[in-house]
């Protein structure tokens, strides 16, 4: 924990050349939930003081920054350059493929939700014979 607060207050950018779709969805997402945290605090009523601004600010502003600094933190990063390069190796379905694996998972749900639904008026009948 100690490394991730010296990298806390520090300004370096690691790896910047790397990684950058991963790194900046992720830091787009944690940025999210911060804004959103601090837009939360600002509409309720927090320490007593309706629409608390100044800590709904603050809030976004710290965790807008613990977002960037996580980003570059060199192990999170190293972790979102390897998944950028292991989704760039996927083979993407065509269009075609992917309308046809979704009917056939389709078709296969309804015929096991209709086997379980036979299931269950087989046992219902048996259980209720003991009843």
């Amino acid at each position: 924990m100690s490394g991730f607060l010296k990298e806390l207050v520090s300004f370096n950018v690691y790896k910047s050349a790397q990684g950058r779709v991963c790194r900046r969805l992720t830091f787009i997402g944690f940025s999210l939930v911060f804004l959103l945290w601090g837009y939360s605090i600002f509409r309720a009523e927090t320490f007593g003081v309706k629409g608390s601004t100044i800590v709904g600010a603050i809030v976004a502003i710290l965790g807008i920054w613990t977002s960037f600094r996580a980003i570059n933190f060199p192990t999170f990063a190293d972790f979102l350059v390897s998944v950028e390069a292991e989704m760039s190796k996927v083979s993407w379905p065509s269009k075609q493929e992917l309308y046809l694996n979704t009917r056939v998972v389709l078709i296969f749900m309804a015929l096991f939700t209709v086997l379980i639904y036979f299931y269950d008026i087989i046992f219902r009948g048996i259980f209720g014979l003991f009843s």
